[in-house]
């Protein structure tokens, strides 16, 4: 796991992500987060993932 600008992510939000990930794409080893729009962006492959939080709670996850 790589993270970009980490210090502008919330540390909270931060471990939310990182244990969807490891429960949910448990085959990916290797990915990337970085800061969004009101988001954590996570990228891996060819694929785009885009976690939005609203008052610290996981409200949903967009593909790309």
């Amino acid at each position: 796991m790589r993270i970009v600008d980490g210090e502008k992510i919330n540390e909270f939000e931060l471990i939310i992500v990182q244990e969807y990930m490891a429960k949910n794409c448990s085959n990916v080893t290797h990915y990337t987060m970085a800061p969004g729009n009101e988001c954590i962006w996570v990228w891996y492959d060819q694929l785009n993932k885009y976690f939005i939080f609203r008052d610290g709670k996981l409200v949903d996850i967009q593909i790309d």
